[in-house]
């Protein structure tokens, strides 16, 4: 009888099994502790397509504080050890060459790692959402980092990558929340979409003139960022790659990019300069204007609150001054014929507009949220074309001068939008 219950207390304070290559044992003081050589890959829940099942230690995961992976083990499967909420430390062999999917998705507890100079690439999701991660040690064997590998790790304040990575995947390092600096050297060739959106913390950051391009969204949410160097090996900068870079004050195009996609510096409100460098082919700042124009097309794409709208501009693009919350006045001159959709959106400051003859077109939401607006001059005859929620947002009792012989067309062309007694003689 003895010798039974004393069976029974050992296996309430320690677990011990073997899984295909590998032995593990989990002792009553929180010790994860793994021998062995390769462990498989694992998922959360039972994939009947792969036939990969959970971890066998998962039941147990909340009582794991200390992992201690054994020399002689060479890989850290995928999800191994997913939300082991109470883990604070980690001990990885030289012998471990591969780290899996997720591995440490979710350990809220850990906060510092050392990568062993065997592994050569972090992959996806391998330490996302590791809330108390502070510190990381990246060695140079490392040649990738891989999507959302540091996602949601809202406590790491910096990291040094080494100069074997040469890409660093989608939200590699998104959400970062505390991250106020970060290296990137000169081998790295891609930084993908994301990789640093939401570090609102990083004040600066230097790109190297390894880089291309700048993907969709890769700064977006940066709202620290004062200060960004774009070197001339970039050819094109995506979509919303800026936005809400909020204290972003100044910006130079050089006249290596060939491409800049909509929405790129959207929410940047503190931007007082935007230059591109002479000699570029496909974009100017002619004027001293503060903006960038599509030189072919005469289209402005991108404006900041000391911008001035040459009067050989002939369209305002899609959200050219989209979030401007610093822009009181704008003159729109009459060489304009267009205005593109959101071009104006959230302009929180905006006090008065006017629209001149030569507009036809005004797209969906241009002034949306211009809240401040005391009063829009239309000085058209015939109103331009209104896509759908041009006004929305903006105070219904302003005053809205048109043309005196156009009063009746613009009621049923403002309809929508203001009643019919804030339709008025414009006065000269």
């Amino acid at each position: 009888m003895k010798k039974y219950l004393l069976i029974i207390i050992l296996a309430l304070f320690s677990f011990s099994a073997t899984n295909a290559e590998i032995r593990w044992k989990l002792s009553d003081d929180g010790t994860l502790t793994i021998s062995g050589t390769d462990m498989p890959d694992y998922r959360i829940f039972y994939d009947t397509n792969t036939g990969q099942t959970i971890a066998p230690w998962y039941s147990e995961r909340e009582k794991i504080k200390k992992i201690v992976i054994e020399n002689g083990v060479t890989s850290i499967g995928q999800e191994a050890f997913t939300y082991c909420v109470s883990l604070t430390s980690v001990t990885i062999p030289n012998s471990v060459t591969s780290i899996g999917k997720f591995a440490f998705k979710g350990c809220s507890e850990l906060e510092s790692i050392t990568i062993p100079n065997s592994v050569t690439s972090i992959g996806e999701g391998t330490f996302e959402a590791c809330y108390a991660l502070t510190s990381v040690t990246i060695p140079n064997s490392v040649t990738r980092i891989g999507y959302e590998a540091f996602g949601g790790c809202e406590s790491l304040t910096s990291i040094t990558i080494p100069n074997s990575v040469t890409s660093i995947g989608d939200w590699a390092f998104g959400r970062c929340l505390s991250l106020t600096s970060v290296t990137i050297p000169n081998s790295v060739t891609s930084i993908g979409e994301s990789a640093f959106d939401g570090c609102k913390s990083l004040t600066s950051i230097t790109i190297p003139n390894s880089v291309t391009r700048i993907e969709d969204t890769v700064f977006s949410g940066c709202s620290g960022l004062t200060s960004i160097t774009i070197p001339n090996s970039v050819t094109s900068i995506g979509s919303i790659a800026f936005y809400d870079c909020s204290v972003l004050e100044s910006i130079t195009i050089p006249n290596s990019v060939t491409s800049i996609e909509r929405y790129a510096f959207s929410d940047c409100s503190g931007l007082t300069s935007i230059i591109v460098e002479e000699g570029n082919a496909k974009y100017d700042s002619r004027d001293n204007c503060n903006a960038i124009i599509e030189t072919k097309s005469n289209t402005l794409i991108a404006g900041c609150k000391n911008a001035v709208i040459p009067n050989t501009v002939t369209s305002i693009g899609h959200g050219a001054f989209d979030g401007c919350d610093s822009l009181t006045t704008i003159t729109i001159p009459n060489s304009v014929t267009s205005i593109g959709d959101y071009a104006f959106y959230d302009c929180s400051v905006l006090e008065s507009i006017t629209i001149p003859n030569s507009v036809t077109s005004i797209g969906e939401g241009v002034f949306f949220n211009c809240y401040a607006l005391t009063s829009i001059t239309f000085e058209g005859s015939t109103p331009p074309r209104f896509e759908e929620d041009v006004f929305k947002d903006v105070n219904k009792s302003i005053p809205v001068y048109v043309p005196a012989n156009s009063i009746e067309v613009y009621k049923k062309a403002l309809g929508d939008y203001f009643p019919e007694t804030s339709i008025r003689a414009l006065q000269h």
